[in-house]
């Protein structure tokens, strides 16, 4: 055998074996939450790793009845479809005014906004609540959504304006002599032509809001405005919960999550993959 090839199936065989490792250590917490949730009780502790015999739905009915988790999933589902819708209007606007716009000192404003990419949650946490505090905003689902859009406008101007500078700026310009206003370009050009950017930027604030839990933590103190992470998390510390039905909690927590990901694969995969081909 060519030892070329030799050398290179081997180093072939390796990257297998390395991503393989990976995927288990990614996946295996998946699959432990999902088995776990279907067993008893009994057969948790019985058989901790294995498949259960008999798949056991009570575990979801209960922890539905029980921890009146549907108020909580109902809270995240709010909070998060507004901070996304939020984020993505401001971040289409100023990354339209800093690609598209001949603005004075626009590339300065560019490389503040995302220079506040590598500031610290905390050197920002403290004022970002007093500021709410002030705004009335705090136990309101509006001032979630705005600390949401807050944190995660950075990187979404940076995606989208990396994508708008990809846009021919003719068709800018001749919307302009047609007379379209700035608004009209934003939403009725820019948005449908970067709709796998849009998309790869909703997919993502998406998976960061509905799982965080601090922000809604701090700015949701209200226990019947609690959103879904939070409110499993507290339960947790305050009552003696088995992990069958803890693991309940948590697949109905990962299921609008794993819903909105299948919805915008596709127009993930292009935004992700768009630099690639150009």
């Amino acid at each position: 055998m060519n030892r070329d090839l030799l050398r290179r199936r081997v180093n072939q065989a390796w990257v297998t074996i390395i991503l393989g490792l990976f995927g288990f250590v990614a996946l295996y917490p998946v699959y432990f939450v999902i088995v776990s949730s279907l067993k008893t009780r009994r057969e948790y502790v019985s058989n901790l790793f294995g498949l259960p015999h008999q798949l056991a739905l009570v575990n979801y009915a209960e922890v539905l009845d029980r921890f009146n988790l549907w108020r909580a999933l109902f809270n995240s589902i709010v909070t998060t479809a507004g901070a996304v819708v939020l984020c993505g209007v401001l971040s289409l606007v100023l990354a339209y005014a800093v690609t598209k716009m001949r603005l004075p000192f626009r590339n300065t404003i560019f490389v503040f906004v995302i220079g506040t990419l590598v500031l610290p949650v905390q050197t920002i946490l403290f004022p970002l609540y007093q500021t709410l505090v002030t705004l009335h905003f705090v136990g309101r689902y509006w001032g979630l959504m705005v600390a949401f859009a807050t944190f995660l406008l950075p990187l979404s101007v940076y995606l989208l304006a990396a994508y708008f500078k990809g846009i021919p700026d003719e068709l800018v310009d001749a919307a302009r002599v047609d007379g379209t206003h700035h608004g009209q370009i934003v939403f009725r050009l820019m948005l449908p032509l970067s709709m796998p950017a849009v998309a790869t930027v909703a997919v993502i604030d998406t998976l960061q809001f509905f799982n965080d839990i601090l922000l809604p933590l701090l700015i949701l103190p209200d226990a019947s405005r609690t959103t879904l992470m939070v409110h499993i998390m507290l339960f947790r510390g305050q009552n003696d919960l088995s992990v069958p039905l803890l693991s309940a909690g948590l697949v109905i927590a990962m299921f609008p999550v794993i819903v909105a990901y299948l919805f915008g694969q596709r127009q993930l995969i292009k935004g992700l993959t768009a630099g690639a081909v150009k």
